[in-house]
Parts: structure tokens; C-alpha cells; sequence
């Protein structure tokens, strides 16, 4: 393959018959000329889309670009590209590097036809279901816990079902009322018949309660007011909140402390925000997904006790274009804080939110 590049008005060629990556030696390629001759040579990667372009470093005084064709042992590369001396490229790295950051665009996600985006963590906790381990997600309000998990119970043909804090023992094992009829809860007919049992908040659950529950996690049976029952094959426990089990915080003040004992029957994932979840609801709005995510963060950092969750973006795209962005944002972002608390956030872009933020805060 002939290389054709320039150098101070002077026409040069590289005749260059291979570059082929090595996976034996992590940061090397092998380039071969095309007079037969090879060397090794230190490279480094860039992702740039489908392909990794990696710089072909100190052959010479030259550096050449590549990308690979494929990720399998041996990839040839392709669009090999003449990029400057050596010195010349050094030089202008670093002062790249020295540039102040500039905050970059979330990515844009493709949907699927029926609009179904993963969670990062999904894969995750479908494996720990699979296991049969149980699992707390801790992470924010309104993160799409609730769904992931309803996503994982369809996909293992699993029934889903769902209780939300336990605050009284009856709302685990039932009761039998006066007139001699048992009342089932979700965590029988799950336990009975098999199934996903979700326990939403639990950190906002009574502790004593909830040891009900470990006892029902480590023996695999389960005395309920009808007797002694053994856990279906099938039954599963994933539990949720939004701590870790240390008591209430600034931002959420109903949350009890966990018992230890109640902890360690779980295995602890984070389930964060993902921001492909926010991609695929705002319709591909970069913008607005950045507004959003800003606001968040300025949140954390400043103590604000503010939730900016999926259902802000949702209700963004449903009114925008219909009332004023500044309208939607009092609304539906900021919900009812007052006027003092919007001032405190920096509106840190030149996209339409954070100009209609400027105005919102007068």
C-alpha cells in the first residue's frame, strides 16, 4: 500500500504492506514494507466511532493513522493516513491537552421498534436473579428500578410482583380474617407459586419486619398464618431504596437504618440514572439531557434537596411545543421550589433551557 504524504513541499513515499495489530503485546503493532522488511512499533488507541483509530508512533520521524478491520487476532488495518512529523504531532497533543475541557454531548441511542431501552445494569442484576441471589438496588428516586425489573421478569418468564415498604407484619404474611378467609399478599403468591418479588423502599420498610423476610431468604420456607410453607424453585427477592441502609439523609428524610443481618442477605448494586434511558425518552434530545443532568449535579453539589429524575424529562418532551419552555420548566422541573432555590442554579449552556432558565430566574 503506497503512502503518499508531504513534508515541507517535498513529495516522500512510504510503501507500507501490513500493519497488523498484536494482541500478545498489549500496545504494539507489526508493520510490514512492502521490500519485506518489519518492525514493531509502540502504538495507542483512539475510539472514534465503529473503528479504533490508533496512532502509529516513532516510525522514523513519521506518524501514520489506521484503523483495524476487525477485532479478531491478526486484524489487518485499513485507511492508513499520513497525519505529520513526529515532533510536529507531539507538540500539538499537548497543547490540545492543555485546553480547557469543554463538556461533551450525551451520545445519541438508537430505540429499538418497540421502544425498549436496558438499564447498564441490567444484564447485572438478570444474572444475580438467574442465580437466585438476592438483590438491593440502591440508587435515586424515579431511576427506573420498577421497570428494569419488570423488563427482566418478562424476559425470564417470571410473574412480577410488587409490594411497596412494609410497615406492618400482615403486609408480608397475610391474615385470616374474622370470618376464617386467608388474605394473600404479593410476597405469598410468590413465594407459593414462584415469581419476582420486588420490596420497593425497603430502607423506609420497620426493620423487625423485614426480618420476616430474611428468615424467609435463608431457610427457604416460610411460616405463614396457613402454615408452613417451602419457597417455590422459582421464587425470587429483589429489593430497592435509596440508601444504603445508614438511616435518612438531607434529601431523604424518611429512610430507617438496616439491619446488618438484612444487608448481608443481599448482594448491593448502584443503579444510577443511565443516561441512555434519558436519550431514548426525550426522543434523542441532547440538549435537554444535559440541561437535566447539569441540574442534577449542581443539586449534589450544593445540598439542594431536589429530585431531577426521568419523569422531568418525560413531562419536558410531552408539554414542549405546546406551552413555554420557560412554563414547562417552572412546572415540571423545578415543581413548586421557590424562586430564591432556582436562583442558586447555574444555567451553564447556550441551548434553550438554560436561556429560559436565565429568564425563569429573572
Amino acid at each position: 500500500m503506497e503512502i503518499q504524504k508531504s513534508i515541507a513541499g517535498e513529495i516522500k513515499l512510504k510503501r507500507i504492506a501490513r500493519i497488523e495489530k498484536s494482541f500478545k503485546y498489549e500496545g504494539y503493532c507489526f508493520i510490514t514494507t512492502i521490500d519485506g522488511k518489519s518492525y514493531k512499533r509502540k502504538c495507542y488507541e483512539r475510539k472514534t466511532g465503529v473503528f479504533k483509530d490508533c496512532i502509529l508512533v516513532n516510525f522514523g520521524t513519521d506518524v501514520f493513522s489506521f484503523q483495524w478491520k476487525d477485532k479478531s487476532s491478526n486484524a489487518d488495518a485499513i485507511n492508513i493516513q499520513y497525519v505529520g512529523n513526529y515532533k510536529t504531532v507531539k507538540e500539538a497533543e499537548e497543547a490540545a491537552s492543555n485546553e480547557p475541557e469543554t463538556p461533551s454531548k450525551p451520545p445519541v441511542i438508537e430505540v429499538s421498534e418497540d421502544g425498549e431501552v436496558k438499564h447498564e445494569k441490567y444484564n447485572t442484576i438478570k444474572t444475580c436473579i438467574q442465580e437466585n441471589i438476592p438483590v438491593y438496588l440502591v440508587g435515586p428516586a424515579g431511576s427506573g428500578k420498577n421497570h428494569t425489573l419488570e423488563q427482566i421478569a418478562w424476559e425470564l418468564g417470571l410473574e412480577f410482583y410488587f409490594t411497596n415498604s412494609v410497615q406492618q407484619e400482615y403486609k408480608l404474611t397475610g391474615f385470616i380474617d374474622a370470618g376464617g378467609n386467608y388474605h394473600e399478599t404479593e410476597f405469598y403468591r410468590a413465594f407459593v407459586n414462584g415469581g419476582l418479588f420486588f420490596l420497593d423502599e425497603m430502607d423506609a420498610s420497620i426493620p423487625e419486619v423485614l426480618v420476616l423476610l430474611n428468615a424467609a431468604i435463608a431457610n427457604g420456607y416460610f411460616e405463614f398464618p396457613t402454615g408452613k410453607v417451602e419457597a417455590h424453585k422459582n421464587f425470587r427477592v429483589v429489593a430497592a431504596g435509596n440508601t444504603v441502609g445508614n438511616g435518612a439523609d438531607e434529601r431523604y428524610t424518611g429512610r430507617l437504618v438496616l439491619d446488618q443481618a438484612t444487608l448481608d442477605r443481599f448482594a448491593i448494586i448502584e443503579f444510577d440514572y443511565d443516561i441512555r434511558i434519558e436519550m431514548a425518552i426525550s426522543k434523542n434530545n441532547a440538549e435537554l439531557v444535559s440541561f437535566i443532568r447539569g441540574l442534577r449535579k449542581q443539586a449534589e453539589e450544593k445540598g439542594i434537596r431536589a429530585t431531577f429524575s426521568y419523569r422531568c424529562i418525560t413531562m419536558v418532551t410531552k408539554l414542549e411545543g405546546k406551552l413555554a419552555v420557560e412554563e414547562i420548566l417552572v412546572m415540571a422541573v423545578f415543581k413548586g421550589m421557590d424562586k430564591d432555590t432556582i436562583r442558586t442554579f447555574r444555567p451553564e449552556g447556550h441551548d434553550k433551557y438554560s436561556e429560559a432558565l436565565k429568564r425563569v430566574q429573572g
